[in-house]
């Protein structure tokens, strides 16, 4: 029972994580699946330890200051990329563009690291943020290096479209990931979101037994300020990057 209480309560952080705006108790309890008894008694006793904060006037539910601790805290670790900030700060000084790291997480890409670049007009790229995988450079990348049966698995899925661009077609996706293994790294042109172009390229395996990349690495560029030639020609910068991310994690 305490092993099934502490999986609820994950599941309501983590539905909490999706909804910076807050939930009512019944949306909460809705969006995790569990009964609104339960999401009562959870959020009440989250809200005072800390996670979860209650906003009274608005009868909502929202991640509290704890919820903060956890994340710097999971950065300070062995598993919280920091092998990575190296390389990215280096890359975003070169280039002026942001760098985002990310992996696979299920169908979608998780954004783990972030570093701005100098560029006036910066994009969102918060960490913690997710988007569908065929949206993005970092997914397309990350998804043309899997094996055949997991390519096939995810073409199968979902494919919504996050902007007019987005590629939702499955056959049109898997000649792009064909396109995507020949040349070894990945582009987006507004298909995440409207005015963005990006470039992606995984951080290589170094161990031979550790199976397909994890993690992958994006320059993301606002099209009114980068050209999409320009942008491909910071290629080999990105897969200079992604080389010493592979070596700093070993």
């Amino acid at each position: 029972m305490a092993d099934d209480m502490l999986g609820r309560g994950l599941r309501l952080l983590t539905t909490l994580s999706r909804h910076p705006e807050g939930l009512g108790v019944s949306a909460a309890a809705r969006a995790a699946e569990l009964p609104v008894s339960s999401a009562h008694r959870l959020l009440a006793r989250m809200t005072e330890e800390g996670f979860v904060v209650h906003d009274s006037s608005a009868r909502t539910y929202a991640l509290g200051l704890r919820a903060l601790e956890l994340a710097h805290g999971f950065h300070r670790t062995p598993a919280g990329f920091n092998h990575l900030l190296g390389p990215m700060r280096q890359l975003a000084e070169r280039t002026g563009l942001v760098v985002i790291a990310g992996i696979l997480d299920g169908d979608q890409v998780l954004l783990v690291r972030s570093v701005q670049g100098s560029q006036h007009l910066q994009l969102r790229s918060d960490e913690g943020t997710r988007n569908p995988w065929h949206a993005t450079s970092m997914g397309k990348a990350l998804v043309a290096a899997r094996p055949e049966a997991d390519r096939e698995r995810l073409l199968a899925g979902p494919l919504p479209r996050s902007a007019p661009n987005t590629l939702s077609d499955p056959d049109e996706l898997r000649a792009e990931l064909d396109r995507v293994r020949k040349l070894g790294w990945a582009h987006a042109e507004e298909e995440n979101e409207r005015g963005v172009r990006s470039i992606a390229v995984c951080v290589p395996v170094t161990d031979p037994d550790a199976g397909p990349p994890q993690l992958a690495l994006s320059l993301g560029a606002a099209v009114v300020l980068t050209g999409r030639e320009e942008l491909h020609d910071m290629v080999p910068l990105l897969q200079t990057a992604a080389r010493e991310a592979a070596a700093y994690g070993r």
